[in-house]
């Protein structure tokens, strides 16, 4: 089968999205995906029948050409998406072109549609996944729009596909398709930043260190001071992979020397570097009623990255967490606000390391991507009679 996907976030920052490519590559259908600019990472994997339609020649990206400047920054990160939403004009056209009878239209990401708008939409049948869960306001109308009338919408965590229903009024309860991604790491040539960045954590290790890696957006909503704090007297030591950020200039100058920065890499060298850790942190704290529900109900890719390293992980204990990290026993949750409580559960997870570990394969393993994936195919074409 011939799917359509117009994906409007950049596709190395999206795991999932990638892996959801790849397993439909694998599958035996055509993906022709379609992105405002030219993509040069998904190319790089050489998958069968999949093919990149963008919808201008050459990128245009103020906020990566110039350094990171507090009220500059921010100015061109909207210039970049009134571009972007410029060019998002000719999506319409673009699909029309590429669809057939026979095809299924998947529409990838919430970006698409902010960017894109929803009148692309209008007299066909697709699928929708969210990533995020948003707050029911008049800058998210397009969201909910594209939610409501989309044959099925597709969301990554249980609890989110019952909110959402409730939300945006949905007539059918969303399919849960898990933010697992499978990239694989065998084979990797390590770039000279990764060399380095793998020699800290060694270097870590060879002082007695167990090394606790953060993976992710670097930001006040995912506050690492907490573990830093226990860094400073243990045998534990915190190192941060993710773009820069001010939060993290903030925190080099306060804890510096109890941290390692390990910089930023696209998929899969993120793994390949840490796979070299010993514990993966995940932290998602709700700082404002805008994004509230979306940090307490979590569906981070970054547990099945960790878990498919083998690595144990240690979080903060809201609900998007507690049920999978402690169900599974690959970890420990806890308050961030006790610091002794932290430390305890570090000990726990050091003292039985290897089962712990061995816990993580096995939850990673647990989840076939693939067979939902198909059973998503399979119900929009029986409910749609389309395919």
């Amino acid at each position: 089968m011939k799917i359509v996907m117009p994906t409007f976030e950049r596709i190395e920052w999206m795991p999932p999205t990638i892996t959801l490519i790849q397993k439909l590559s694998e599958m035996g259908h055509e993906v022709v995906y379609i992105t405002i600019y030219p993509d040069n990472y998904l190319p790089s994997l050489g998958l069968k029948n999949v093919r990149n339609v963008f919808l201008w020649p050459k990128e245009i990206w103020l906020t990566k050409k110039i350094p990171y400047i507090k009220g500059i920054s921010g100015l061109c990160f909207r210039v970049d998406n009134l571009v972007k939403k410029i060019i998002a004009r000719k999506l319409s056209k673009t699909i029309k072109k590429e669809k057939t009878e026979a095809s299924l239209l998947w529409v990838v990401n919430e970006m698409t549609v902010i960017l894109g708008g929803t009148s692309f939409l209008k007299h066909e049948k697709y699928l929708f996944t969210m990533y995020e869960m948003h707050e029911k306001t008049f800058l998210n109308r397009k969201i909910e729009r594209a939610a409501r009338n989309a044959a099925r919408v597709i969301v990554p965590e249980y609890n989110r596909a019952h909110i959402i229903k409730s939300r945006y009024s949905l007539n059918k309860l969303p399919i849960v398709l898990p933010n697992k991604s499978d990239i694989k790491i065998n084979h990797i040539q390590l770039s000279p930043e990764a060399k380095e960045a793998v020699g800290r954590i060694k270097h870590a290790q060879l002082q007695g260190k167990k090394v606790i890696l953060y993976m992710g957006g670097i930001g006040p909503e995912r506050p690492l001071e907490p573990i830093l704090d226990i860094c400073k007297n243990s045998e534990y030591r915190l190192a941060v992979m993710g773009r820069e950020s001010e939060y993290l200039n903030q925190l080099e100058k306060k804890y510096g020397h109890v941290f390692d920065y390990l910089g930023s890499y696209t998929p899969p060298m993120h793994l390949a570097v840490a796979q070299y850790a010993d514990i993966g942190l995940l932290m998602y704290v709700s700082i404002n009623q805008v994004q509230g529900l979306n940090a307490l109900f979590c569906a981070p890719n970054k547990i099945y990255e960790y878990t498919g390293l083998g690595l144990p992980v240690i979080a903060n204990d809201i609900p998007g967490l507690r049920f999978e990290v402690l169900s599974n026993k690959i970890g420990c949750v806890c308050d961030f606000e006790d610091r002794s409580a932290i430390l305890k559960d570090l000990n726990k997870i050091k003292n039985d390391y290897a089962q712990f570990s061995q816990n993580a394969k096995v939850y990673y393993k647990k989840i076939d991507v693939a067979q939902i994936i198909d059973n998503i195919i399979c119900i929009f074409c029986e409910e749609n009679r389309q395919c």
